[in-house]
């Protein structure tokens, strides 16, 4: 005879990873579990491989950026070639900053590699081993970066690797630093499209205003982007699809399928997306078979989806079905950190 305790276990386990997915999966809303945008950076002092001690305290006056990285992870290898050539170019134009990456666990050689050649690329890697840092501010995935001001308040929050990490990273930073003005949604080099009088380049601006405040955690005012570009465009798939991921997210299902409803779709990227937002809305309207078979086309489509994974997950629990609960947000987990291990829970018993 099983415990109340054991018996409530698959219950738990489910809703600690279902927690993780939430903080994860879903796009980033400019926070960690202990830290958001216009919080104090907290004082910190950690040492690189080779000895020498960095040092963060307040009224320096002067700009930090710094990158939570996992050894063991591709993204955060991918992260640090990205950085290293944005500092490159950065330190030409800007006043002087502080860009440094942190690490804890175990470590990885061509993480220290300097470049001989012109060391201003390379930036230094600090070693967190007892997880002290990480765990002040919360972080919960790599790469993770912040952006702290001159006034020693975090001013920008980036959780994982995507296409946007280097032009939202470059962005971000070249406007701390006075680079490029307030109003340049995203990185430098995009600011002739953006001066663009085309319908083309007002709707793309549109979009990537959205993309912005969708990463601020201002869903509504995105959505009010994306209609923008949705009167510019109303053929444009890409903006269909855009618009139906952000109605889904405020749980506007119906309003999403009417919107994904009225376009033809042609790629295979496309069509994951497209089985994704219905699945996604069909689960919020508690037509659960239906979201199955869909949310199953867009993983075979789509191995990496987190959110497809997600979905299905919540499908399952929403049936009682605890294993096939596990697996999916396993599954989930497993494409936000990157973990090539498989894990068979039914072996688990």
């Amino acid at each position: 005879m099983l415990s109340a305790k054991e018996n409530n276990l698959p219950a738990i386990l489910i809703f600690a990873v279902t927690a993780q997915v939430l903080l994860l999966a879903i796009p980033s809303q400019a926070q960690l579990r202990k830290m958001k945008v216009a919080d104090e950076m907290p004082e910190f002092s950690l040492t690189e491989p080779n000895g020498p001690v960095f040092t963060y305290k307040h009224n320096r006056k002067r700009v930090l950026a710094i990158a939570f990285l996992s050894a063991k992870q591709k993204q955060s290898k991918h992260a640090v070639v990205d950085i290293k050539g944005i500092i490159k170019d950065l330190r030409e134009k800007a006043e002087p900053f502080d860009f440094v990456g942190v690490m804890s666990g175990l470590t990885k050689k061509d993480f220290f590699d300097s470049d001989k050649a012109n060391p201003k690329v390379t930036f230094p890697i600090l070693l967190d081993t007892e997880y002290q840092l990480w765990g002040r501010l919360g972080i919960i995935a790599t790469p993770t970066v912040l952006i702290v001001g001159k006034d020693d308040k975090v001013l920008w929050i980036k959780a994982g690797y995507g296409y946007d990490f280097a032009p939202a990273l470059r962005s971000h930073l070249s406007q701390v630093l006075g680079i490029i003005q307030q109003s340049v949604p995203e990185e430098s080099t995009q600011v002739k499209t953006l001066t663009n009088g085309t319908v083309e380049a007002r709707m793309r601006r549109h979009l990537r205003t959205a993309r912005m405040l969708e990463d601020k955690g201002r869903f509504e005012s995105a959505i009010s982007e994306v209609r923008k570009a949705e009167k510019l465009d109303p053929n444009s798939i890409e903006v269909a699809l855009e618009l139906g991921e952000l109605l889904c997210t405020t749980n506007q299902s119906r309003a999403a399928l009417d919107v994904i409803g009225k376009i033809k779709t042609t790629t295979k990227a496309e069509n994951a997306k497209l089985f994704l937002i219905s699945g996604w809305a069909k689960r919020q309207m508690s037509e659960l078979d239906a979201a199955e078979k869909l949310l199953l086309k867009a993983t075979i489509l789509n191995p990496k989806s987190s959110r497809g994974f997600y979905e299905l997950g919540k499908v399952y629990q929403g049936r009682g079905e605890a294993e096939k609960a596990m697996q999916s947000y396993y599954k989930a987990l497993r494409q936000i950190f990157a973990e090539p291990a498989e894990t068979n829970f039914s072996q688990q018993q």
